[in-house]
């Protein structure tokens, strides 16, 4: 069982200022030591038992299969059933695991090849790229609101479509109307029922889904719409582009 902190504003700040590749590509983790003597966490009075996330040579298993495995797993751990939301889209609480305990997990699925991608994956970079960019949150928000406790069978079912769908899904993700979980699960479950919408996936479809997603998202009142209704628009808009 493992104590959960959030880095301090000054600790997140000077870890942003700080950035170098080199530090990032070091084998164990520098922020013990660079704040050695100061205060740079603060506990949120929680325990919980953090899972091992791991990574595999994509031969021998999917990307994605690995991510929804690990997402599952990091969402049994943390989700917003115990832990207040308030800390869950906090900076401060990923980056302080993101420069811990998985660290090794963010060097072997996200090498620190450049500020940039540093930038992405260890923090937030900002905007609603936050939600399919950094490396832990795009797990652990996928799971959150596709986990359907409603559902006996399997409570992640539609997390799996989740990643399943992860490039096109980015296209939903990285708009505004993907911080409603009405919304969220109702265009996972268009892409899971819409006949052929595997095809999504290639280039040239998912840049038509960004754009019907636009027209979705200028909605008005989006939010009150019942769920067979968004479903339906979801699934109309997918099957005009597959069929096309």
């Amino acid at each position: 069982m493992e104590n959960l902190y959030l880095l301090t504003d000054r600790a997140l700040d000077e870890l942003k200022r700080t950035i170098s590749v080199e530090k990032y590509q070091n084998p164990t983790p520098f922020i013990e030591e660079q704040f050695k003597g100061r205060q740079y966490k603060s506990s949120i009075e929680k325990v919980v038992e953090l899972p091992d996330l791991y990574v595999k040579p994509k031969e021998e298993e999917l990307l994605w299969i690995q991510d929804y495995k690990n997402a599952i797993a990091l969402h049994k751990a943390i989700n917003s059933r115990f832990i207040h939301l308030r800390y869950l889209v906090d900076e401060r609480f990923w980056a302080y695991l993101t420069h811990t305990k998985y660290w090794s997990y963010l060097q072997k699925r996200w090498p620190a090849t450049s500020e940039e991608r540093i930038k992405e994956n260890w923090f937030f970079k900002g905007g609603n790229t936050v939600f399919s960019r950094q490396s832990l949150v795009r797990l652990w928000w996928r799971a959150e609101c596709s986990y359907d406790p409603n559902n006996t069978k399997d409570p992640y079912e539609l997390t799996k479509v989740a990643f399943d769908f992860a490039d096109p899904f980015n296209q939903i993700i990285e708009r505004k109307i993907s911080k409603s979980r009405k919304v969220f699960k109702c265009a996972l479950i268009a892409l899971r029922d819409t006949p052929n919408s595997q095809k999504l996936k290639g280039d040239g479809n998912r840049t038509k889904l960004g754009k019907a997603i636009n027209t979705i998202a200028g909605v008005k009142l989006i939010e009150l719409m019942k769920e067979e209704e968004l479903i339906k628009m979801f699934s109309e808009q997918i099957s005009e582009i597959v069929n096309s």
